[in-house]
């Protein structure tokens, strides 16, 4: 295949998306190209700000090509917000679209030749993923470390994953999830002043830490700040300002007009509510679709209550405290009235109620605007929404609306500030009443490079008095990162993460709400939610004190925003008020009181509460919220597991009622046939025909569970006796349970140890190659993979992998690394490891690393505390230390290859591994170091998941 050069980008975007890049793209892609990645990028909204993504692939590409170096894998796009429409997530999904099924000698085929990997076998070479927060949301987010991949996702969720803290993480999972944000990528922050905290910490972080310069991320800022001291900016030009589409959506015509509300602290609640509805209503007289854009939620719900009775229009409610999987059914339902290059012509009459949710990653375009009073960013991007493109004929209209008493709010002494200055630039304002119209005047010319010239032109020093305060960010020094890099036991003095992450100032606790149908024993609910673990799909990240007070019965009162950098009022936390269950991943569940949950919790509420419906979180909503698990599991990677009974039947009724009698028909007839026979045939017959999604639109949650569940014959029953729960799951896969003694190698295909030892060895050097690693960390990176399961040779485990039976496992030719047993019933191998009277905390990584230490002995030339520190974390554990455990009856000898090894099970907690710790932490950095157990550890899993998938 022909090569492919920087002058080549312009025809490979317009392959991809239809039409050719901005001036700015091409000549940034030439800066990256030559120079580097500038530390700003300075675009007006409207502009096309997701290419950044095209750009760093395609400069990848490039880089593959021409062998460099230090070229980032995995793309970053990251947003301080809770994104509805996630513009930049879909935008990447079409890149990787095109990537996956290029024509022939096409750019597409040539730039996805570039980026794929040797051994890759996968359809796409590049992995797209959205990353929020909860349980599962994908923990397998990148399958391997070579791969290239794009992320978009949340200040929270990549921040905390990068400082080895990930939220919704398990301890044992979280060196991998940093070692792949912190290593070999590309962190783009989008506007970036509400970030700061953030990007602080991650550049504080990488220049006191020994990880390789070359692998280290680099990042970059998105932000139109004039106040920015940074020399390398890159922005736009001449060429963009005279670029036919470009300039048209720089001048699109729109105008703003202010409007005073007097309100008094009493009444603002009411009066605010009143007065943008109003104002809705009157531009709704000309402009079909509307938005109002408020400061936070509770207004937010007000004002769509009072609009959503105007009978002649559509109106939708977007906020990001809604679970995922209910704003996809919003957007499937309202988001092609409302989005950017829409036909106006046809437009639908359509009010759109919105927090700042829509101010940033929103490919939304609307006719008009009414928004209340801001900061000045925070207004420019909503303004960012209005007449989007340029193409409304008519001059766009907005209206903001500042309430004279209202409070400050989120915006701080911002708000009133931004007030002054618009008053100064547009008028007096006119004065709220229920017969004020607009006025005759024309109004504030707000096209994006008016407002920009109005920016540059401020005295030095205004905008800062105009934007989000700065929160303090907190010193962070090599003791910090000391102490985030002991994942496996976390310190007792552990420190918060949140902080590094938004500041001191903005502290916002938040945890994480998931509604199921529980019944009243609460004894109950651990084993009844553990069966179906929790997604990030059937979850909403609130504030722990406004949890708090909802969960004591406590309704009004709850001002939040979607501004993730929020500061949140101190609460106090009495005692009592509604049980929830708290819930660990991979770990222990316990029901306690609202007093108990603290800051990164999951918990799960009976939908009896209420507090949700369709449009989000509704505390003062006393209607049973809707149990969504079952259609929320198939965007979990490695397996399928539903519930057959009500709690399905009740989500299809609500989500597709026509299709709801055959899936309840399908319910009755399967829990009916399973009392009478063993194994009854769990195929679903739709007689309806599926419909198939748009091209470029997600398909549907339930259609994707329904195609699982049409035509399969690998799905299994499981009666889960001590629940009553029936189940039926589909490719469970084993490394998705590692708790327990066995978990990681209950499977149910039969494999022989030394063949995926060997298997694991292969895939390892792979990965390290094709990362680019020294030769003398490939072999120990090697070594660590052919000897990590090397303690599953204790004759108990070989016992426990064959269901308990002893005469089998002395019978058996080879030992075994994976038992054959069904990994879904979790009664069998818990059966299995009493008759094999194997202890159940007892991790076989104990017992590989002595024997690995013994196997040393006779190796010279490699890093042995390196190899040592491989296979005693393939699991997550001993960093840097095992949990301590009393074995019985402890075994002292191994038989390998007729070669006996003297061991001690006895001997749990492994006293030089602390040392040695502390010394590969140094010598390769903590990021660097856990990019090497992350590439022997998706080795153990891909390999695991193979042999899966191979049965």
């Amino acid at each position: 295949m022909s090569a492919f050069t920087v002058t080549d980008f312009p025809a490979f975007y317009e392959e991809v998306h239809g039409y050719e890049p901005f001036p700015w793209q091409f000549e940034l892609l030439k800066r990256v190209v030559e120079e580097g990645w500038p530390e700003l990028i300075d675009i007006p909204t409207g502009l096309g700000k997701t290419s950044v993504i095209d750009v760093a692939l395609f400069a990848a590409a490039l880089g593959r090509v021409q062998k460099q170096t230090g070229v980032p894998r995995r793309v970053f796009f990251v947003v301080d917000r809770r994104l509805i429409v996630d513009e930049a997530y879909q935008h990447a999904a079409s890149i990787a679209k095109a990537l996956r099924t290029p024509e022939d000698d096409s750019f597409a085929a040539k730039v996805a030749a570039a980026l794929r990997m040797d051994g890759d076998i996968a359809g796409t070479p590049v992995e797209v993923t959205r990353m929020r927060g909860g349980v599962n949301w994908s923990w397998r987010w990148v399958e391997r470390p070579d791969r290239h991949a794009i992320v978009v996702g949340t200040v929270d969720q990549v921040g905390s994953r990068f400082l080895f803290r990930g939220y919704g993480v398990g301890e044992y999972l979280r060196p991998i999830d940093a070692a792949l944000v912190g290593t070999d990528s590309l962190i783009v922050v989008d506007e970036a002043h509400l970030s700061e905290a953030f990007l602080a910490s991650v550049r504080g972080a990488t220049t006191c830490d020994e990880t390789p310069a070359p692998i280290r991320p680099v990042v970059v800022s998105m932000s139109a700040s004039p106040e920015a001291d940074i020399a390398n900016v890159h922005g736009i030009t001449e060429a963009d300002e005279n670029h036919e589409e470009a300039s048209k959506r720089l001048k699109a015509a729109k105008r703003l007009h202010l409007v005073d509300v007097p309100t008094t602290k009493a009444n603002t609640a009411k009066v605010m509510p009143d007065a943008l509805a109003h104002w809705a209503r009157e531009l709704h007289r000309k402009h079909p679709v509307v938005g109002v854009v408020v400061n936070t939620v509770a207004r937010a719900r007000a004002v769509f209550e009072l609009l959503r009775t105007d009978r002649e229009s559509r109106c939708v409610l977007l906020t990001g405290k809604i679970r995922p999987l209910d704003r996809d059914y919003l957007l499937a339902n309202h988001y092609e009235r409302i989005r950017a290059g829409r036909k106006r012509a046809s437009a639908e009459p359509m009010y759109v109620i919105a927090t700042q949710t829509i101010e940033v990653g929103a490919n939304i375009d609307l006719d008009a605007l009414v928004t209340e009073s801001s900061s000045l960013p925070a207004l420019i991007q909503r303004l960012g929404r209005l007449n989007r493109l340029g193409d409304q004929k008519t001059v766009a209209s907005a209206v903001v609306l500042h309430g004279s008493a209202d409070s400050d709010g989120v915006y701080d002494t911002a708000r009133p500030a931004t007030w002054a200055w618009l008053c100064e630039q547009g008028g007096t304002p006119l004065t709220h009443s229920q017969k004020a119209r607009l006025p005759a005047e024309p109004g504030m010319d707000v096209f994006p490079s008016a407002l920009r010239a109005l920016v540059r032109a401020m005295p030095p020093g205004q905008w800062a008095t105009l934007r989000e305060p700065r929160s303090y960010v907190p010193f962070l020094g090599r003791a910090h990162l000391d102490v985030w890099a002991r994942t496996s036991p976390i310190p007792i003095n552990d420190i918060p993460v949140d902080f590094y992450l938004h500041g001191i100032e903005r502290e916002r606790p938040q945890v994480t709400v998931v509604w199921r149908d529980l019944p009243d024993d609460e004894k109950l609910w651990p084993d009844l939610v553990g069966l179906v673990p929790p997604t990030s799909a059937e979850s909403i990240e609130l504030p722990l004190p406004y949890v708090r007070r909802w969960l004591r019965g406590e309704t009004g009162g709850d001002d939040i925003s979607d501004l993730e950098a929020e500061h949140l009022p101190d609460v106090p936390v009495p005692p009592g008020g509604r049980s929830v269950l708290r819930y660990r991943p991979r770990g222990s569940a316990e029901v306690v009181d609202p007093a108990k949950i603290r800051a990164s919790d999951l918990v799960v509420v009976p939908t009896s509460y209420g507090g949700c419906d369709e449009y989000g979180w509704h505390p003062d909503s006393r209607e049973p919220a809707i149990d969504i698990a079952d259609l929320a599991q198939p965007g979990v990677r490695g397996g399928m597991t539903i519930r057959v009974g009500p709690s399905l039947v009740r989500a299809m009724e609500t989500y597709a009622p026509d299709l709801a009698p055959e899936v309840a028909a399908w319910v009755e007839r399967l829990r009916t046939d399973h009392q009478d026979a063993p194994a009854p045939d769990p195929t679903l017959s739709l007689q309806s025909t599926l419909s198939k999604p748009q091209p470029g639109q997600d398909e549907l949650p339930h259609l994707t569970m329904l195609r699982r569940l049409t035509g399969s014959s690998r799905g299994r029953l499981i009666d889960h006796i001590d629940t009553g729960t029936l189940l039926l799951s589909f490719g469970t896969a084993s490394f998705r349970e590692d708790t327990t003694a066995a978990g990681s190698s209950i499977s149910s295909t039969k494999l022989s140890l030394v063949v995926h030892q060997q298997e694991v060895a292969k895939k390892a050097e792979e990965f390290a190659r094709n990362l680019g690693m020294e030769p003398e960390v490939i072999r120990a990176i090697r070594l660590a993979a052919i000897w990590h399961d090397e303690g599953k040779r204790d004759p108990r485990f070989q016992i426990m992998l064959h269901g308990g039976d002893r005469w089998a496992a002395a019978a058996s030719d080879e030992p075994l690394a994976k038992s054959g047993m069904n990994p879904s019933d979790r009664a069998v191998f818990r059966q299995a490891r009493r008759r094999a009277s194997y202890p159940g905390p007892m991790r076989h990584e104990v017992l590989s690393t002595q024997i690995a230490t013994a196997l040393l002995a006779d190796v010279p030339d490699v890093d042995h505390d390196l190899v040592l520190h491989l296979v005693a974390s393939h699991h997550g554990r001993s960093r840097p230390l095992f949990p301590p455990v009393i074995d019985p009856a402890p075994t002292t000898k191994i038989e390998r290859d007729g070669r006996p090894i003297e061991v001690d099970t006895s001997r749990s907690v492994d006293w030089t591994s602390p040392g040695r710790f502390e010394r590969l932490n140094q010598r390769y950095g903590r990021w660097g170091l856990a990019r090497m157990e992350a590439v022997v550890r998706l080795a153990d899993i891909w390999c695991s998941a193979l042999s899966e998938e191979r049965t």
